[in-house]
């Protein structure tokens, strides 16, 4: 298939930060389909960054591999491979914390899917605070909505919520079998450019300074541009991972409708969202390996002819040991990685099981509850 995106440029970028120890974001980019995703797991090394890399490469596969994956050529289409992929993520997420007695693992996401036959238009698709920003004409705006107590409770941020509040997130990838994805269309316009990142970002660096960074290296290419806002993260003090991708939209957009609508296009939009079978085996990978602490910078191997471990598979970025296509880690057979993951998990200081993750929802609720009251409280009181 050629690419219908050619008017898009793009860049993404994954850094561990300066004070975590393993990096629990994952970053996907397919530009020949017009998908873009950032994931923000939580639930550390044996949970969240098994998380987050298992709902890209859920996303890769069913974009790549499905047999749906030609005709999804409208944002609409695009949108129910996202959330057929999402809500098997979740499937495999949750069984695996269930089996293993822990509760709390989980991933936000958040896509961004461009439509090839109208290509001014654009589908965004997200659960948690993993945000996209849209720059036009050198404004910001802020395209999804965070699914947090902050913004259930109506404040800007989190700053003035109790710390146990803070950073808790409303929906998320895996603490369920299906997920409630936000779907926000938007439109597309010669010289947009969009941000996709996770907290990281936002929580280090204002809008209004992302909105003037842009600006400022608004000429200069994509990556550069991206390499700069995880800068500003890190300089700001890289409290959390922060992952970005950026994507550029070029001055001169096709015009009009760019092909004729397949019958089965039609179909797929028309079909509801399944939670489908649980990710093949290839997701169970050793996720206690792997180097950390690393900038993942994927431009640099572009037109080299050289595709690095971290890369494989589509664009997927995730500072964990390279596996093959059946989902084994090289020279290590099944069972010993199975068999090291558990040791690995039973050795970590202070693990305990926690409550079932269904309880979640319930103390989310609760939360809300006492940030709306406290607020009330204080409203009067003055």
């Amino acid at each position: 298939m050629s690419n219908g995106y050619s008017y898009l440029s793009s860049a993404d970028i994954t850094d561990v930060g300066r004070v975590r120890k393993n990096n629990e974001d994952s970053v996907l980019r397919l530009p020949e389909q017009g998908v873009f995703c950032v994931a923000d797991g939580m639930g550390g090394v044996q949970g969240g960054e098994v998380a987050s890399k298992a709902t890209v490469d859920a996303l890769r596969e069913e974009f790549s591999a499905s047999p749906d994956a030609p005709f999804a050529v409208t944002a609409s289409a695009s949108a129910r491979l996202v959330g057929r992929a999402v809500n098997r993520a979740s499937q495999w997420i949750k069984a695996r914390s269930d089996d293993r007695g822990i509760a709390g693992t989980g991933s936000t996401v958040v896509v961004l899917v461009f439509d090839r036959v109208t290509p001014s238009k654009a589908m965004i698709l997200h659960a948690g605070d993993s945000r996209v920003y849209r720059c036009r004409a050198d404004k910001l705006v802020q395209l999804s909505k965070d699914h947090s107590v902050a913004a259930a409770a109506g404040l800007p941020d989190d700053k003035t919520l109790p710390p146990m509040f803070r950073g808790v997130i409303t929906r998320a990838v895996g603490l369920e079998n299906t997920v409630q994805l936000e779907e926000t269309p938007t439109d597309v316009a010669p010289g947009d450019q969009f941000l996709l990142c996770s907290d990281g970002l936002d929580k280090m660096v204002s809008d209004k300074h992302i909105q003037k960074l842009l600006r400022k290296h608004r000429d200069d290419d994509v990556q550069t541009a991206a390499r700069m806002l995880i800068d500003e993260a890190l300089k700001a003090g890289g409290e959390d991972n922060v992952s970005v991708i950026l994507v550029r939209v070029a001055a001169g957009l096709p015009q009009g409708t760019q092909m004729e609508v397949p019958a089965q296009t039609r179909l797929l939009e028309q079909q509801p969202v399944s939670p489908g079978s649980v990710l093949p085996a290839k997701a169970k990978k050793d996720e206690s390996e792997g180097e950390t602490g690393q900038t993942v910078d994927s431009a640099k191997f572009e037109g080299e002819g050289v595709t690095p471990p971290e890369l494989a598979r589509g664009g997927c970025q995730t500072p964990v040991t390279p596996v093959s296509d059946d989902g084994v880690t090289p020279g290590t057979p099944a069972a010993e990685t199975e068999e090291r993951e558990e040791k690995t998990e039973t050795a970590m200081p202070g693990a305990q099981a926690a409550a079932p993750s269904r309880v979640w929802p319930a103390l989310v609720a609760l939360a809300a509850v006492l940030v709306a009251a406290a607020a009330w409280f204080l409203f009067f009181k003055k």
